[in-house]
């Protein structure tokens, strides 16, 4: 694995790399990685790709044992092959999922499309705010279960979880995730929870996935893909699983008719990165931690930011108040780091940096960072 390798994205239809008309900015907000994907996935696709018919695609009994057989290897859950339904993306998956909700709750500051739901589907909503606290040395996120029960008996019938959490990368602790499933057994609402980061665990920690605390009768749905796990974006896949029959045949027929046909390319793409990708994901992991480190000496060690600690993803949230400054993400980016805004995250004042990049990259975005914050007088 060449972590350290410099790869030239621009040029490549790449949303995060088109960004910035001026190219000495260094793109670090949007969720990819600018890492190659594992060997096995690119020889698995170039194969496919030779083969000269791209009819109908349809994703067989066999790749699916492979992903429950991912499920119980990585995150130590038992899947049935039944309850897997193909979806586009996780994105449009808990959209679809989400349809006969009438008010529709999630934790805020929120991946921004989990806050977009209710207005995609013209339904009420409620944002739940997180408060980050100091738990064994580590600034995490305790989820407000008080707040959730307030939601439930105030009419919410829905809410998506991001499990672990983005922003943040907080992994939920076994008892918050009991609770949350005891309260929608008791209120009625249904959970969906996006575990797309699942296998992007730093290490001494464990994903904890939603599907080891439901059954059959619970109205809960999980929801996974290799999209984030190895840089697939651009061939988007993804699976809800779904214990309880009667919400897995809603979902389905809400998919028909609606749903593209399966991309034999992400098909191949997804099945390759869970048979071979094994000891790339260990390794990637290993240098994301690094990564993380670096930004902790560095940030970390400046006391007008405040850093959350990433108990999973590769997106570090940043409290940049104390600045002072009205636009943070316009200041870094004048100084060449392109950052992700909190406030569409629902946190004013606060900045995403994706650190899946090359280290040395990475040193100059950090250093451009401290001029910045030694420097700019707003």
């Amino acid at each position: 694995m060449h972590w350290d390798s410099l790869i030239e994205r621009r040029g490549s239809d790449s949303l995060k790399w088109q960004r910035y008309q001026d190219e000495s900015v260094l793109p670090m907000w949007v969720a990819d990685m600018d890492f190659a994907i594992p060997d096995p996935v690119v020889d698995a696709i170039a194969k496919r790709a030779a083969h000269p018919v791209y009819g109908y695609g349809v994703i067989s009994n066999e790749t699916k044992g492979v992903i429950c057989d991912w499920l119980a290897r990585r995150w130590q859950v038992s899947v049935a092959q039944s309850h897997l339904v193909s979806v586009p993306a996780v994105v449009p998956g808990f959209n679809y999922l989400a349809q006969g909700f009438s008010k529709v709750g999630y934790f805020t500051p929120s991946y921004p499309p989990i806050a977009q739901v209710a207005a995609n589907l013209k339904i009420e909503s409620v944002a739940i705010a997180l408060e980050a606290h100091e738990e064994a040395g580590k600034r995490v996120f305790p989820m407000p279960l008080a707040q959730l029960e307030t939601a439930a008996q105030q009419g919410m019938d829905g809410f998506i979880l991001c499990n672990p959490h983005n922003p943040g990368g907080t992994i939920w602790t076994e008892e918050e995730l009991k609770q949350l499933v005891a309260l929608s057994r008791r209120y009625g609402f249904e959970i969906i929870s996006d575990e797309i980061h699942g296998d992007l665990i730093m290490p001494g920690n464990q994903h904890r996935s939603l599907l080891n605390y439901i059954g059959p009768d619970d109205k809960a749905a999980v929801l996974v893909s290799s999209g984030k796990s190895f840089n697939l974006a651009g061939l988007p896949q993804a699976f809800a699983i779904v214990p309880n029959s009667e919400q897995r045949l809603a979902l389905k027929q809400r998919l028909s008719g609606f749903a593209p046909a399966h991309n034999v390319l992400a098909i191949t793409a997804m099945e390759a990165a869970y048979r071979h990708g094994e000891p790339w994901l260990d390794s990637l992991r290993e240098y994301l931690w690094n990564n993380w480190l670096e930004i902790d000496g560095k940030l970390g060690a400046m006391p007008q930011l405040t850093l959350m600690t990433p108990q999973a993803t590769y997106l570090a949230w940043i409290d940049c108040r104390a600045l002072g400054w009205a636009d943070p993400v316009k200041v870094f980016e004048s100084y060449g780091v392109g950052l992700s805004c909190g406030a569409d995250f629902g946190s004013r004042g606060f900045v995403r940096l994706n650190f899946a990049c090359p280290k040395s990259r990475l040193q100059i975005a950090l250093s451009r960072m401290q001029k910045a914050i030694t420097e700019y007088q707003g």
